[in-house]
């Protein structure tokens, strides 16, 4: 292959892309020295007026940065062939991406931050992607831009990119990988919301699904809910441990896009007057332990049959369960926070008991925020809901995007 390239050169030495492609050969052999100086000579008779010659001096800078980048000892050399090849055409991925590439190891985040939004943001507007040795594309540029956005931005934020690009992306095998080590090494993110692009993956589609834009629960339990009701409209719930009225908040869209009317219980002062200030349904600043719901029901005209109760209330879950009139009362579905992963399976097993003896259906057991770490039950009443099993989770631990969401 060498032999041929050289001959073809010699019988045409001014024709640029024969000296490129001798060039790559010398590169591919790992002769960096003659590799560089053909690319420079590439670059030097190129006619910048012509767009494929143009083309091929962007290619040639990058040739050259990738040759010194292998020595390990030329920062500012490799920064200024890449950052050429970029002048050369600001708006093409390529050069964004092996500059992103050589930040890793010297640690300039917020360098490779700036050229992999760059590299993005310029991936489909490249008349014609070209093929370099070493590009890896969308996902090299997807990659590192998760990277750098870890290091900047720290915890959620660079938990959340890499949870996307785990869950939902398809990689190939060298970015599986990656992934798969920074997902192990930063962990999974607090939260798991729904985004309209997962509504062709989610598994129990209800009437409406389609218009949700945004969820608030943690880890989807609101969408729960409503795939339970089949996207009902104007239900009921009680909550008790409400928190703040949207973050993390388990009615927030039951109310403010399906109508639900429901009471929820908090025994902190100001997360129940945020509570008030921004959302229409009651809100109870209890402690949550000690109320009498027979009477609180009767204050506020509470029917016998309430679509949705949450119990979220860490230790205290279990005490509030056993306060309940479960004898007069009945709830469509329950989210029963039990903390298993870090309390044991005493809360558990007790309030498993009970709920069964009540005559509710263990539909999800053992909901993880990730994999192996289960901390809620999901329950529906078979009186009031017709018991999809579609729905059933499975017997260990569900993990929350399984459960909800098809395999890419």
């Amino acid at each position: 292959m060498l032999q041929e390239l050289l001959n073809t050169h010699c019988l045409d030495p001014k024709n640029p892309r024969k000296l490129y492609d001798l060039a790559a050969e010398y590169d591919r052999l790992d002769q960096g020295a003659m590799a560089v100086s053909l690319y420079l000579k590439t670059a030097d008779i190129s006619d910048t007026e012509i767009h494929d010659e143009r083309i091929l001096q962007y290619k040639s800078m990058i040739g050259i940065a990738r040759c010194y980048q292998r020595q390990n000892n030329r920062f500012h050399t490799v920064e200024t062939c890449y950052m050429d090849a970029i002048a050369l055409f600001p708006f093409r991925p390529e050069a964004h991406f092996f500059i992103a590439e050589f930040y890793e190891p010297n640690n300039k985040w917020k360098q490779m931050k700036m050229h992999t939004q760059m590299g993005l943001e310029y991936y489909n507007g490249a008349w014609e992607v070209e093929d370099i040795p070493g590009f890896d594309g969308y996902q090299g540029l997807q990659y590192y831009d998760a990277l750098s956005t870890w290091f900047i931005a720290g915890t959620q934020t660079g938990k959340h990119a890499f949870f996307d690009l785990k869950h939902r992306e398809i990689l190939d095998d060298k970015y599986k990988a990656k992934v798969d080590h920074m997902v192990n090494t930063c962990y999974y993110p607090d939260t798991i919301p729904y985004k309209p692009e997962d509504y062709e993956r989610f598994k129990f589609d209800f009437d409406s699904l389609e218009v949700i834009t945004k969820n608030y629960s943690k880890h989807m339990q609101d969408l729960f809910v409503l795939a339970v009701h089949d996207g009902k409209r104007n239900g009921t719930y009680l909550e008790i441990g409400s928190g703040d009225p949207f973050v993390h908040n388990n009615t927030a869209l039951l109310e403010t896009e399906f109508n639900w009317k429901g009471i929820s219980i908090d025994n902190s002062e100001a997360l129940c007057y945020n509570f008030k200030e921004n959302r229409n349904n009651i809100i109870v600043c209890s402690d949550a332990t000690t109320l009498n719901y027979e009477e609180l029901f009767n204050v506020h005209s509470v029917d016998n049959k309430i679509d949705y109760l949450q119990i979220d209330c860490d230790e205290a879950s279990l005490t509030i369960l056993k306060n309940l009139p479960l004898d007069n009362y009945q709830f469509g579905t329950i989210t029963f926070e039990h903390d298993s992963y870090r309390l044991g399976t005493g809360i558990r097993d007790e309030a498993r008991t009970i709920l069964k003896k009540a005559g509710y259906v263990l539909l999800v057991n053992d909901v993880g925020f990730f994999p192996g770490h289960a901390y809620e039950d999901w329950y529906v009443h078979p009186d009031l809901v017709d018991i999809k099993k579609e729905m059933i989770g499975t017997h260990g631990i569900n993990f929350v995007w399984d459960y909800f969401m098809e395999e890419l």
